[in-house]
């Protein structure tokens, strides 16, 4: 990107709250209640969940910009370090370009455009809405006679002879197929100044976005779904290729599928028809190239024509992301560069993401990425078959039910991460690899809780190397701690939280050795406990802030053998420390509800959490609770809003929307009530629980995430701490009910794979307690 370059979102750009998408919307996303999306606002292009500072970053590009501008203008607004933000965002702003997301104002916008609006007439067609509009063509979803069109327009005073050949080249290919697998055409010609074509209107989503809700492959029907759509991809391209036709432009967002299923290939503009003389210009997205091609643009030769050999390797590629959900190298943004790897590098191993599946797959995809064309399959019908062999092969085609059983997740979760598992022989792959959050600390954590409620000595044992192998990865943090990929960096997630970094290893180290006997291992892991939690920290919070300290130093207190004087002492006085730091600054702020710069109400992120964690401490270290604690708490009871017998709390002060689940909504509120409960004896804070309880009881939950943090998992543990504080078994009941109900969208594709807070461990934790309820307690919380 050059420096002096203008850049633009383009007008079809939104960035919105998460929380102002719809539920159904919601349920396909892993977000944080202050992410934000960027998507099209009509076109197909796939969304992305960004952090809430990126998107006020890309809001300076509303006016066109050079890079440095916008990050400096950016930086000046938000009293920031310009050369920091430029360097830290420079990645996200290109990948952001590359995706279509950010444009160039010269090559798009720099001249005068006129664009239909909804209402407006094309001939005797109604404009519904505009889907795209960049560079020199327009496209727009059409009607008449309440039937929807597509409208492509030419829209360039300079009508390049490329362009129309393009344009012309679709019109020709159109005419050839037989509309099975692609959009008919309807009628083209010329108005005014401009060139058009009509063609039938395919609703629906991409190839990846259908792909997307089964992208967990733990479970057997996931990977059967994407077999399916996989099988279905490539006898679409059989299908076109046995007229002759090669599309020359794959790509997720070239195929689309409707609600029922049905397929179509969409965007013929680069197509070639073999019979003809001729050979249209290479284009595309370069993820997709074959190597041959790749190659001719390294040597700087003349671009060869598009084979079904080199279409062969471009689906290999999207199938590849189809099973993964990402790109088949780790692609470089330099053109050069990544032309480079398309000719040598081989694909990444699933083996590399953390994906164990049947070998089948990941063999009959590699042989269509296969760097030389004769190594590939013979044709696409060949491809075609083997992966209709590898679906066949399966044994048992209809597991939906065993979603249903308790037992069949457990014994996968044992299979997974058991002594004979694959991932305790080989480590985990994907960064993060350590975090209690996303690594093997969590894991190690769960197969913990397992040994404690079931005394048993093997799960034990698991919990041990688990944690060991959490251990090894402490010095390597851009591994172990942070991941590019996920956006968890230094400056997100700090240095000192328990649940991102090597401070949540060192308790989780403590609390396995102390319930193994090795007291040599738990003083060392509570000396570097105290060590990495004293890591700098500005952020106060729960999650990410000075509180989740005061967590980490009740949970080691609460279980530390009573003869130990000396390392207790020093837990006590970093703990009180801890907590006279945080309600130094806290004390300064103004009310909760009025401007200070704790925005956030709940848990994880606010003021909830801070309170939470301080009446833990005290509660546990037995030292008093700040003078101004209650004050705090009758502010943030006074901020409830009560509803048909309910109480809820709305996010912070800017977003007025109540969330359900653990991290910014009702069920972790209902913990701070039960614990206060049990520190005072006082029925208000018991009676404010099953209050709050009734929120997300009663509330239709935001699709069937599953996790502790945002989804069912964490409702259930908010039920289950009213059950132990009140033993109504209305609560356990229903803790039952819901876990039941959440068990078949714990394979859903938001549910990160060996995650404790965002994925299928806690869930697994979750099902181990339910049967022993009196022991539940919500994962390194409560």
């Amino acid at each position: 990107m050059a420096s002096n370059q203008l850049y633009i979102l383009p007008e079809d750009v939104q960035v919105l709250p998460v929380e102002a998408l719809p539920e159904q919307a919601l349920a396909k996303f892993e977000y944080e209640a202050d992410d934000f999306i960027i998507t099209y606002t009509h076109a197909r292009n796939t969304s992305k969940i960004i952090d809430a500072s990126s998107a006020s970053l890309l809001q300076e590009f509303r006016k066109p910009k050079s890079l440095p501008e916008g990050v400096l203008t950016y930086a000046l607004l938000n009293n920031l370090d310009a050369q920091k933000i430029l360097e830290g965002s420079y990645t996200f702003l290109t990948r952001l370009r590359s995706e279509g997301f950010l444009v160039s104002y010269d090559d798009t916008f720099g001249k005068e455009r006129q664009f239909f609006k909804a209402g407006d007439r094309f001939k005797d067609y109604e404009i519904v809405s505009k889907l795209e509009g960049v560079a020199d063509t327009e496209i727009y979803k059409i009607k008449k006679n309440g039937q929807l069109y597509a409208l492509k327009l030419l829209k360039t005073s300079k009508k390049t002879p490329q362009l129309l050949a393009n344009f012309h080249n679709e019109i020709d290919i159109l005419k050839a197929l037989d509309d099975v697998i692609n959009p008919s055409l309807t009628e083209h010609g010329e108005y005014e100044t401009d060139h058009y074509l009509i063609m039938e209107w395919v609703d629906g989503e991409t190839c990846l976005q259908a792909a997307e809700q089964y992208q967990n492959l733990h479970d057997q029907s996931n990977v059967l779904a994407l077999l399916d759509i996989s099988s279905r991809i490539l006898n679409a391209y059989r299908h076109l290729h046995s007229q002759g036709i090669i599309h020359s432009d794959v790509h997720p967002a070239n195929i689309i599928v409707s609600g029922s299923g049905e397929l179509k290939i969409i965007d013929f503009g680069l197509s070639r028809m073999v019979s003809k003389d001729q050979n249209p210009v290479r284009g595309g997205l370069g993820f997709f190239f074959e190597p041959e091609y790749a190659q001719s643009v390294l040597d700087s030769r003349p671009a060869p024509p598009s084979t079904f050999a080199g279409e062969q390797y471009a689906l290999g590629a999207l199938l590849y992301q189809i099973f993964t959900g990402k790109q088949y190298l780790n692609f470089s943004y330099d053109k050069k560069t990544l032309f480079t790897q398309i000719v040598n590098e081989a694909p990444v191993p699933f083996e590399n993401l953390d994906i164990i599946i049947n070998p089948d797959i990941e063999k009959t995809i590699f042989k269509a990425l296969a760097k030389q064309k004769e190594d590939r399959f013979e044709n696409i019908e060949d491809f075609y078959s083997a992966m209709m062999k590898v679906q066949e092969s399966f044994p048992d085609r209809s597991a939906e039910d065993k979603k249903m059983s308790v037992q069949i997740f457990r014994d996968s979760i044992l299979k997974d991460y058991g002594f004979a598992g694959h991932f305790l022989k080989t480590g985990l792959q994907m960064a993060p690899k350590s975090s209690v959050n996303f690594g093997a600390a969590g894991i190690a954590y769960m197969f913990l809780r397992g040994a404690l409620v079931n005394s048993n000595p093997v799960t034990l044992a698991l919990a041990d190397v688990w944690s060991d192998r959490a251990a090894s990865y402490i010095h390597d943090p851009e591994s172990g701690f942070y991941s590019k990929d996920m956006d968890l960096t230094p400056s997100i997630i700090g240095l000192s939280s328990i649940y991102h970094t090597p401070s949540g290893v060192d308790l989780v180290q403590a609390l396995v050795s102390q319930a193994s006997g090795d007291y040599g291992s738990y003083y060392n892991g509570v000396r570097n406990f105290l060590m990495h939690a004293s890591q700098p920290c500005e952020n106060l919070d729960l999650t990410l802030g000075k509180s989740a300290a005061l967590i980490g130093c009740s949970l080691i207190l609460e279980n530390m053998p009573s003869y130990d004087k000396f390392i207790k002492n020093d837990l006590l006085v970093f703990g009180k420390g801890m907590m006279e730091e945080i309600w130094s600054i806290v004390d300064s702020y103004a009310a909760i509800g009025e401007k200070n710069p704790i925005n956030y109400r709940g848990i994880a992120h606010g003021w909830a959490g801070i309170l939470y964690a301080t009446l833990k401490w005290c509660r546990i270290s037995g030292q008093d609770l700040p003078f101004n604690f209650f004050t705090r708490v009758e502010q943030l009871v006074h901020l409830g809003i009560e509803e048909n017998g309910n109480v809820r709390w709305e996010i912070s002060n800017n977003e007025p929307v109540s969330w359900t689940g653990w991290c910014h909504g009702s069920a972790g509120y209902t913990f701070l009530w039960t614990s206060l409960f049990q520190f005072t004896s006082d029925a208000y804070y018991l009676e404010l629980a099953k209050k709050t309880a009734g929120h997300f009881l009663d509330a239709a939950p935001a699709g069937m995430n599953g996790s502790l943090c945002c989804g069912r998992s964490g409702e259930c543990y908010a039920l289950l701490s009213v059950y132990n504080a009140t033993k109504d078994s209305l609560y356990l009941n229903e803790a039952k009910r819901i876990a039941k109900q959440m068990l078949p969208h714990i394979y859903s594709g938001q549910m990160r794979n060996h995650s404790l807070y965002k994925g299928n461990i806690g869930a697994a934790v979750l099902f181990e307690e339910l049967d022993r309820p009196e022991f539940a307690r919500m994962p390194l919380f409560e």
